[in-house]
């Protein structure tokens, strides 16, 4: 069984070797895609951090540890993913295998860099399905003013200043977030304007500036798909099409929007809808369907790897 196991992992790690030449931040396993079902494993230059959704992984952490330690890991760590995706944050366990020293480590894609800590909550601070799309929504952000909603660490707003944005403004509900990606701007020497981080609800910052018409030339719209904050809640099926429209509401001619979620159920010609009817029928130049990055496989076959955007040009 061990000898099956390490064979099906190094064949998946072999696939991802074209990915590794430009980052070092990777999804080395993801479940069912490669043949190792219930089993998630990422790499963060030398920090390792498998999530196992089936519990046999947990009686093959020693393979896995022998696994990473072979490919020069310093650090790494289980989360234990096994009560299923209602499961609040405080009943996923957290098992250290290798402690290297801090959990938190620097990665790169394309020259960008951004900081991880694998240890602080069940997200690393990088969403590596969404390195392919960073880059293309980046290389579109030249000379325009963007909106970056839901920014999480601000990945998205780095790469589009990196790309000659006017200005960019993130917008999370989290403060200990946004000071992450306060973190990140300063690894790429990247001045941190005023206003350029608001803490807020990205619902509530987008009908403000429907009022006040502020307008952008490119909104990024990525929210969770299910969110509870101050008393009230936030659902992608219930509030996506309000969010769209209030983002073309506020978007220059010309603009461009952004749209993804992680919502199992919602599919390419859903959002499409979305965008379409938003649009109150102000003429869409390009519709580009969009998903997870190459180290993604079977992407969309498990509930752990799923990802829907779409890149609206009018």
């Amino acid at each position: 069984m061990g000898g099956a196991t390490l064979d099906l992992l190094q064949e998946a790690f072999n696939k991802r070797e074209a990915l590794r030449a430009s980052t070092n931040a990777v999804r080395l396993v993801n479940g069912y895609g490669d043949g190792l079902d219930g089993l998630v494993l990422e790499q963060y230059a030398q920090h390792f951090v498998a999530q196992v959704f089936d519990a046999r992984w947990l009686s093959e952490k020693e393979i896995l540890l022998d696994f990473v330690k072979g490919h020069g890991a310093r650090y790494f760590i289980i989360k234990d993913r096994t009560r299923g995706p209602s499961a609040r944050p405080d009943e996923i366990g957290f098992n250290i295998v290798l402690d290297g020293g801090s959990s938190s480590t620097t990665v790169e894609e394309s020259g960008v860099k951004f900081s991880v800590d694998l240890n602080d909550t069940l997200n690393t601070g990088l969403f590596l399905d969404m390195r392919a799309n960073r880059r293309l929504v980046a290389s579109l952000a030249g000379g325009r003013k963007v909106l970056n909603l839901f920014s999480y660490t601000c990945s998205f707003g780095v790469h589009a200043r990196l790309q000659g944005a006017a200005a960019v403004v993130n917008v999370d509900v989290s403060k200990k977030i946004l000071e992450r990606g306060r973190v990140n701007y300063e690894l790429n020497a990247l001045t941190c304007e005023r206003n350029e981080f608001i803490r807020g609800d990205a619902s509530e910052y987008l009908a403000r500036a429907v009022k006040k018409d502020n307008r952008f030339g490119m909104v990024i719209l990525d929210p969770p798909s299910f969110s509870r904050n101050d008393g009230g809640t936030f659902s992608v099926k219930k509030d996506l099409p309000r969010l769209v429209q209030d983002a073309l509401t506020i978007l220059e001619p010309g603009g461009v929007v952004f749209v993804a979620t992680n919502h199992s159920e919602m599919l390419h010609s859903h959002l499409q809808n979305i965008v379409q009817k938003a649009a109150r029928g102000r003429p869409v130049k390009k519709f580009q369907p969009l998903g997870q990055d190459a180290d993604f496989t079977g992407s969309g076959f498990m509930a752990e790897s799923c990802l829907t955007a779409i890149l609206a040009e009018f």
